[in-house]
């Protein structure tokens, strides 16, 4: 006769498996370089302020956050966008990193972060997470030159004019 023994402690250790992926795939940002002829920083944040959370951090630096009420209602959580915008005058170029910030339930609460290029994780989101970037680049005036995906935690603005990895 076999018998199953269900221990208590397998519980927790499959909540940290299912959570794990989530938490190591999520901690991504969109990077985007831009060429535009003067600072659009001003337009920027008239425009986004009836929306986001308008912070002037210097002369070159904006940052953007849009707070998600329903999706923090749903995810038992909380989520937001956050754009970072750096003005750089001697290349004429705008860079903006963004992403998506939740603090959802099934996380236990760690923070997760979702860049809006093509990919699994946030599938859902991305539709929308890609309108705010068109939003802003077309409040800016700006012209893509490069976008991509990378860690959230990679040094932003970039020093110099050196390239950003992987730019496209």
């Amino acid at each position: 006769m076999i018998t199953h023994r269900h221990s208590h402690a397998s519980a927790p250790f499959q909540l940290f498996l299912l959570v794990l992926p989530l938490v190591a795939l999520g901690c991504s940002a969109s990077y985007i370089r831009a060429s535009i002829p003067d600072n659009p920083l001003q337009k920027v944040a008239q425009q986004a302020q009836e929306d986001w959370s308008v912070e002037q951090v210097s002369e070159h630096t904006l940052q953007l956050r849009d707070s998600w009420p329903i999706w923090s209602v749903l995810a038992l959580g909380h989520g937001a966008s956050h754009a970072n915008l750096f003005y750089d005058p001697s290349g004429f170029e705008l860079s903006v990193q963004y992403y998506f910030e939740a603090f959802p339930l099934m996380t236990l609460w760690i923070p997760i972060s979702i860049d809006a290029e093509p990919g699994f994780l946030g599938l859902l989101l991305k539709p929308l997470m890609n309108r705010q970037i068109d939003d802003i680049l077309r409040w800016s005036g700006a012209t893509i030159t490069s976008r991509r995906s990378g860690p959230r935690s990679e040094a932003f603005p970039q020093k110099g004019n050196e390239p950003l990895p992987s730019d496209k």
